[in-house]
């Protein structure tokens, strides 16, 4: 194993290479076009919808790949365009259109009555929650990026580059610290790679990162900013191990090899999603407490 190389196998010089390219090219599309952060964010989904939908069928959980590819880019662009009612209402639209292939699809190959009751249910269960787990999660960061600036309030966009830099740093410091001086397993169990250390090198990078974000971007006071920062990093490394978990159920390492040095998609959005929802409900308290 070179120098390069992890313990884990992935290039450290790639992870670093694409890693900026991601964060460039997420940072560019908020500040110049917000549509195209909307069109990065579609793609994204769709690809993450993909690589879940076929590490579930490693279990025998079910769910159409191209239908939820598909559902979930579209769901993003329809929370851009019509808010929060229409982005519920795409959640439930694509859920029940997945549940209704599936049944056509068993129909059509005459499986129906070959699957039992239990085992079709599964899988209308499981078209729920990759939707609910992934583009609805996601497009609550979409609800951050449309919100316009009003009175005291900035722009939600800078909101999205508060949640997202916070995030990326204390995946980033977390990896590189833990890579190198990890020794005290945090959850053996559930991932065996991550450390006490890589979780404290999160915790600082990333809490110091949404703090100075909070004053310098959203202009709100400091003790605020240490509430958004211990949100966002609490639900960013729940939402990895959440994914941590649900690949050792599925026996995966990686949801795919799709980014050189970081695996697939979802091994970048994991930490993501829930931090997206936690900073859109840090925003309506914020809008209400300093209105």
């Amino acid at each position: 194993m070179s120098a390069t190389e992890s313990k884990s196998g992935r290039s450290l010089s790639q992870s670093i290479i694409f890693g900026l390219i991601l964060a460039g090219a997420f940072l560019l599309s908020v500040l110049i076009i917000k549509e195209l952060f909307v069109v990065l964010a579609a793609l994204a989904c769709a690809a993450g919808a993909w690589e879940i939908s076929t590490a579930l069928r490693i279990k025998d959980w079910y769910v159409a790949r191209v239908p939820v590819a598909l559902g979930s880019a579209a769901m993003l662009f329809f929370t851009y365009y019509g808010g929060e009612r229409m982005q519920w209402i795409s959640a439930w639209v694509v859920i029940a259109a997945l549940m209704v292939w599936r049944g056509v699809q068993l129909l059509i190959q005459r499986k129906l009555l070959a699957r039992t009751f239990r085992e079709t249910v599964r899988d209308f269960s499981a078209a729920a929650f990759v939707v609910v787990y992934l583009p609805l999660t996601m497009s609550f960061s979409i609800l951050l990026l449309r919100e316009p600036a009003r009175g005291n309030h900035v722009d939600g966009k800078y909101w999205v580059i508060t949640f997202a830099v916070s995030v990326i740093l204390s995946d980033t410091m977390g990896y590189l610290i833990g890579r190198r001086f990890g020794k005290r397993r945090l959850a053996a169990k559930v991932s065996p790679k991550k450390s006490l250390e890589g979780l404290a090198a999160s915790i600082l990078f990333g809490g110091a990162s949404g703090v100075i974000l909070t004053v310098w971007l959203l202009g709100l006071p400091w003790w605020f900013g240490m509430v958004v920062a211990a949100f966002i990093i609490l639900g960013s490394v729940l939402g990895d191990l959440s994914e941590s978990l649900i690949k050792r159920d599925l026996g995966v390492k990686d949801m795919s090899s799709w980014i050189p040095g970081h695996g697939g998609v979802m091994d970048r959005l994991d930490s993501m999603l829930p931090a997206a929802l936690i900073a859109y409900l840090l925003m309506l308290v914020a809008v209400r407490i300093f209105a």
